[in-house]
């Protein structure tokens, strides 16, 4: 029987014949699925889980099993996944990167195997099981023993040329020319494999990201494939983006077996998983499943479930493949973990910025490695979407979020007493101030900026270790408001003529007073970039603190910039111009400015430097590779004299510094006339 997204039949009190229900139903999923392979591999957002995905695709699939005769000349089935991206150029691969065929019953990796038997007519077989990273597929293509194209999967015929970001990380070799000779060596060849982030990484920046009130990435999935979009290679390389090699093509030598070429890899340098298995028959590969479904949350990145391949390259040409997938192979797919629970209650957090988000107080339960009592409920909207009520029996996911998140609530098992929740009109803090919720947006705010919650989020970001790094955290900045020692950040700098009173407060003693004090007093040598930073300019992070601080060398330079003036800086968009200039239109803030100018905090750049520097002024690209230093370390060089580092050539580009394999900058400099410089020349200038 046919049945819709919602599993209701179709035919029922349908006059409809199956065939006219069926062609209507492919028509509807076609269009379902394009939509979410568009969010998932062009946005880097996508709209439903991996479970309900697969399924819509098999019922596709079965569908136009059944009715082939309403296929569509460019199914989702026929494909393999996303679309190019614009501005970037289109890659043909040599081979087309098929995707994998997936299932989450423990049957058909049966049926799978004795497909394998049958097909290889009962010749001896062994497996590989691999852990299925769960990143962005990635394709790297040498010619003469050098890196000459990386490119995402796309379509599977065609991808994006991303070789300018890929070759800024460092785990990638990008010569195979100088490799011992002690085993065979390749020319031309081409590497598969899976751009990722390490879980603790993708915490980290996400964590960052709350507390300057940006709304956090889904997972490292999505933001991996984000990164990977980004046009400046200057900026890819600051996120933590990391590589593991599965697969190799070369017609230079025979291959034999996928777990030797795997071996292979890793003597040429390549980052290879150390997790993968070879195995003799299918009572192997789950021994494997049943490990990994136990230890995922042992590994410090994400997976989504276990890749099982035949290991003879000969008998996988034998098997070939089927449209979109091999024969060969089959992903196993664990269930996303999940826990049941009840909630407590509905709380309210307050942002630095005023941002209202609701979280959920939950019956502690265990999920994922760890205890969990806290989960997001997003915004007002996602509560009444979910109707969540308290006291209600929900379900939770942890899946690489800061904190786990609610994904359902057990309708079954909702009591006659549970109420709607009406999200509240007024802010928690004892001020009540009225909540406004502005047009077009999902979050209600606090506009009152004496709400002494905004205060402590806002003293909390200050003495952060990325900003000012000064002792203390939470419990500190809430015990100094509370007792109305501190109420804004440069009250801070005010409290060595308050040592009395810090002595008198519940667990301070001589030791940690003067700690505290000590840790206030070195805060003042922290850079203007920093300062900048801390002081909470919305929209305004850690790396828009340094551009600012590098092209306004002081604060009053800064204050006075126009809205042309900020925008004329490479990344720096409107948003956070307009953000700048409505800093400082606010007395209160000047305010606070002048008293921690007064404090002796830094608000210019260091003078030595800029007197010192002889790039002071310019602005440099870099292209290609250079054999001395990474570019990293030639953009550092650069800006300790002064001088700025872009990603793309203009008029004003004062030198493309070009190494090795030099792109399409190197090109449009020449076209504009700027002056091209070599390492060796590079090298001259800095040591002049």
């Amino acid at each position: 029987m046919i049945t819709n997204e919602n599993n209701d039949s179709l035919n029922l009190f349908s006059n409809l014949s199956e065939k006219d229900l069926a062609k209507n139903r492919i028509a509807e999923l076609v269009n379902l699925i394009r939509d979410y392979d568009h969010a998932y591999y062009v946005e880097a957002n996508p709209k439903i889980d991996d479970r309900e995905y697969d399924r819509l695709f098999k019922e596709l699939q079965d569908l136009e099993s059944k009715f082939p005769e309403f296929k569509h000349e460019n199914s989702p089935t026929s494909k393999v996944g996303g679309e190019t991206i614009d501005g970037f150029k289109p890659v043909k691969h040599q081979k087309p990167m098929l995707s994998l065929s997936n299932t989450y019953n423990r049957e058909e990796v049966e049926q799978f195997d004795k497909k394998i038997s049958e097909l290889l007519e009962g010749k001896s077989y062994q497996y590989i099981t691999e852990l299925k990273y769960d990143g962005v597929a990635l394709s790297l293509r040498y010619i003469d023993g050098f890196l000459k194209i990386a490119a995402t999967r796309g379509d599977g015929t065609t991808g994006d040329d991303v070789t300018h970001n890929i070759k800024t990380l460092k785990n990638i070799p990008f010569n195979v020319n100088n490799l011992n000779q002690d085993f065979y060596r390749l020319k031309n060849f081409e590497v598969r494999g899976e751009v990722y982030m390490l879980e603790q990484d993708f915490l980290k920046i996400n964590e960052l990201r709350i507390e300057n009130e940006e709304k956090p990435y889904a997972n490292p999935r999505n933001l991996t494939a984000g990164t990977l979009k980004l046009l400046d290679s200057n900026q890819f390389a600051k996120r933590p983006i990391k590589f593991v090699a599965y697969y190799l093509d070369t017609e230079d030598i025979e291959l034999s077996s996928h777990f030797e070429n795997i071996l292979f890899l890793k003597k040429m340098g390549f980052p290879v998983s150390e997790y993968s298995q070879k195995c003799e028959n299918i009572n192997e590969v789950f021994d494997y499943i049943n490990l990994w479904e136990k230890k995922r949350n042992e590994l410090p990145f994400q997976i989504d479930g276990v890749v099982i391949k035949l290991d003879s390259i000969h008998q996988q040409k034998i098997l070939g493949s089927v449209a979109r997938s091999p024969r060969w192979a089959i992903a196993y797919k664990y269930e996303a973990e999940s826990a049941e629970t009840i909630l407590k209650d509905i709380i309210l957090q307050v942002g630095r910025m005023g941002t209202i988000t609701p979280v959920a107080n939950l019956e502690p339960v265990f999920l994922a490695g760890s205890t969990i009592s806290r989960a997001t409920l997003h915004n007002a909207d996602f509560i009444e979407q979910l109707d969540c009520r308290i006291g209600d029996t929900v379900i939770i996911q942890k899946g690489g979020e800061v904190i786990p998140k609610v994904v359902s609530v057990v309708i079954e098992k909702r009591t006659s007493d549970s109420v709607k929740y009406k999200f509240p009109e007024f802010c928690p803090c004892e001020l009540k101030t009225k909540l406004i919720r502005p047009v077009g947006e999902v979050n209600y705010y606090c506009n009152a900026p004496d709400c002494p919650w905004q205060i402590r989020r806002k003293i909390e970001h200050f003495i952060s270790r990325n900003a000012m790094d000064i002792t203390g955290g939470e419990k500190v900045v809430d015990q100094l408001v509370s007792e109305g020692l501190i109420s804004n950040i440069a009250d801070l700098y005010e409290l060595k003529n308050k040592k009395d009173e810090l002595l008198k407060l519940q667990r301070w003693g001589d030791k940690s007073v003067e700690t505290f004090l000590n840790s206030i007093e070195k805060s003042k040598n922290q850079p203007f970039k920093r300062v900048l930073y801390g002081i909470g300019i919305r929209f305004i992070g850690e790396g828009a603190a340094k551009i600012l601080a590098d092209n306004f060398k002081n604060i009053e330079a800064l204050e006075s910039a126009s809205l042309n003036d900020l925008t004329s800086v490479y990344e720096i968009g409107e948003k956070m111009a307009k953000s700048v200039i409505d800093f400082f239109a606010d007395e209160k803030n000047k305010t606070i400015i002048k008293r921690l100018k007064d404090a002796g905090l830094k608000f210019e750049n260091d003078s030595i430097l800029e007197q010192s520097g002889k790039f002071i002024g310019m602005t440099f690209v870099l292209t290609g590779e250079l054999d001395s230093m990474s570019r990293n370390e030639a953009k550092a060089k650069i800006e300790q004299f002064g001088g700025k580092v872009t990603g793309s050539v203009s008029a004003k580009t004062n030198y493309v510094v070009a190494g090795t394999n030099p792109g399409s900058k190197f090109d449009k400099a020449k076209k504009l006339n700027v002056k091209i410089i070599n390492e060796e020349e590079f090298l001259k200038i800095l040591n002049e």
